[in-house]
């Protein structure tokens, strides 16, 4: 990454340059009117819209939480590439990746995205990569971890995230939640939305990096493909096989067969990534990660042999900050007889108004016991969209329940929280401002803000040998 003052004046990468110039020209044709195929608005509304934009059939096709997240996402990658070649001039043009989660990594967004000028044949104009209030710190540690989505063996699992979803098919998958979705809320401005992601250029270089994850996750050993999994119902298995991609022109639309969009060789796709092997460091993590699950949940087995997750209690409207005791049905859980080997939290139904970036999850033994904080979830999804927006969450809190046991947990009852993740504390060298792109901050500690998320119902699932 080179510094300011360089990506103004100086001469960028070719392919930032090409990439630059390809933006201008599709952002060019929205200046002479409506939005057509080949400009840079019906490329993001492809992707999603906002309240004030008109709805058409080619529009707002994003498929978040849902087992097709990633595969929509590499046809519409492909499909916007030919765009920019088209609209640069460079037939041989590459969408490039931002690996954020590459070891020694600064996180931070190139350069070239951060300038609001560059000079282009010796004049000074207007940077077309720039986004006005996106965050100025680099991606969060914790946001940019890779080591949870790639150690899931399973690309689906019931009533649990695989790689790419769960079954029913309303929930986020590893990969999908983090990196994906917590990226796209620390990066802010536009990205924090679904329905205007797409207007930022960042957008595609983030979702191409996702893309190739999922080629990293298939070179893992013991990865295991939707179609591969023993159990997968045969329905699912024909539409994933049957599904078609389209975008563009209504009348005369591109489409990508789901066959091509799995093989990077196809002449459809024709790309492939300058590097899907981990660094040792990371490779190593995910390795052991992935045996722990194996060992500990069955992971790595078809749907048909993987423990199956017995509801045992729920609570319904259940707000953010407020503390709940959730008793389980029958009097308990009879934890004479078997202990649970896993625990999970499923929060159905969630909506909120210009929520937190994050929530964590805060579980009890009792109420007047020490809280135990689990892995939470990113609010991509819901920030800046519709106040009709709903989304569903899957909360592992199987860490967290050796330590319910050693207190003496008897299976009766949980005590539960959801609260805004705390924020992290900006890096050396940074300005400061983390929190760009969130108007309403009033610069105190979130975790006391009063801005609430609401979920609907809270479902506990156990499993047991």
């Amino acid at each position: 990454m080179g510094d300011r003052a360089t990506a103004m004046a100086g001469e960028w990468h070719p392919i930032l340059d090409a990439y630059a110039r390809g933006v201008e020209a599709m952002k060019a044709l929205d200046e002479a009117g409506p939005p057509t195929p080949e400009s840079w608005m019906w490329a993001a509304n492809t992707h999603g819209i906002d309240q004030f934009t008109p709805r058409r059939a080619a529009w707002a096709q994003c498929t978040h939480a849902s087992l097709f997240f990633l595969p929509w996402h590499r046809a519409y990658l492909a499909w916007f590439e030919q765009h920019i070649r088209d609209a640069s001039g460079d037939d041989d043009w590459a969408l490039p990746y931002w690996d954020y989660s590459a070891p020694g990594s600064s996180r931070r967004l190139p350069v070239e995205f951060q300038v609001e000028q560059r000079t282009v044949d010796g004049v000074l104009v207007d940077n077309p990569l720039f986004s006005p209030a996106r965050s100025s710190q680099p991606i969060p540690v914790d946001s940019a971890d890779i080591v949870e989505a790639l150690a899931q063996p399973n690309y689906l699992l019931e009533r649990e995230p695989g790689f790419g979803g769960a079954l029913p098919d309303q929930f986020f998958g590893t990969v999908e939640d983090r990196p994906h979705n917590y990226v796209h809320m620390a990066i802010g401005g536009v990205m924090r939305s679904p329905a205007t992601a797409g207007r930022d250029p960042v957008f595609w270089l983030h979702h191409a990096n996702i893309d190739r994850l999922w080629e990293v996750w298939l070179s893992l050993d013991g990865s295991i493909r939707l179609t591969d999994a023993a159990g997968t119902p045969p329905e699912l298995v024909s539409a994933w096989d049957s599904s078609t991609f389209w975008f563009g022109d209504e009348q005369r639309p591109k489409t990508y067969a789901m066959a091509a969009v799995e093989d990077l060789a196809d002449e459809a796709m024709d790309y492939e990534y300058e590097s899907i092997v981990l660094a040792d460091p990371l490779a190593d993590l995910v390795a052991e990660r992935r045996a722990a699950i194996i060992e500990a949940s069955g992971g790595g087995l078809g749907l048909d042999e993987a423990p199956k997750w017995q509801p045992v209690a729920a609570t319904f409207d259940l707000a953010s900050g407020e503390e709940r005791e959730i008793p389980f049905e029958g009097g308990g859980l009879g934890l004479d007889e078997a202990a649970p080997t896993r625990l999970m939290l499923e929060l159905a139904g969630a909506t909120a108004h210009d929520p937190h970036a994050a929530y964590d999850v805060e579980i009890r033994s009792a109420p007047d016991a020490e809280a135990h904080l689990v892995r939470g979830f990113s609010t991509f999804g819901l920030a800046g969209t519709p106040d009709d927006e709903v989304r569903n969450y899957l909360v592992d809190a199987s860490p967290v329940l050796p330590d319910l046991l050693a207190e003496g947990w008897a299976g009766g009852a949980l005590t539960v929280r959801l609260l805004p993740a705390a924020e992290p504390e900006p890096e050396p060298g940074g300005d400061g401002d983390d929190d760009a792109g969130d108007p309403d901050d009033d610069g105190g500690d979130d975790r006391a803000d009063d801005r609430a998320i609401q979920v609907a119902q809270v479902t506990v699932y156990v499993q047991t040998p």
